[in-house]
């Protein structure tokens, strides 16, 4: 990977730490625990982000933090697409 690249979700969160983490994660899952980041970052993994069970909620959300897509980037341009489906 390019250096400065995220590699996992809990890089994210070791960077940016537990409250802007858990904001960020708000945009791509409504199963956000509050109370405790590892269950939030397990139910990530384990939830398709598409319909297509092609990409979870935590890869998407690393894909677009590498892309400078998320709200914990500087130079945000934040665009997500909440047309998703949450599948329970």
């Amino acid at each position: 990977m390019a250096r400065g690249k995220m590699k996992s979700i809990y890089g994210i969160y070791k960077k940016h730490g537990r409250e802007a983490f858990l904001e960020a994660a708000e945009y791509y899952s409504c199963h956000v625990n509050w109370s405790s980041v590892d269950k939030t970052i397990d139910e990530m993994e384990s939830r398709w982000y598409d319909l297509s069970h092609t990409l979870t909620e935590a890869e998407k959300m690393v894909e677009d933090y590498n892309n400078g897509n998320t709200i914990l980037n500087d130079d945000c341009q934040v665009f997500v697409d909440m047309g998703q489906s949450f599948v329970m």
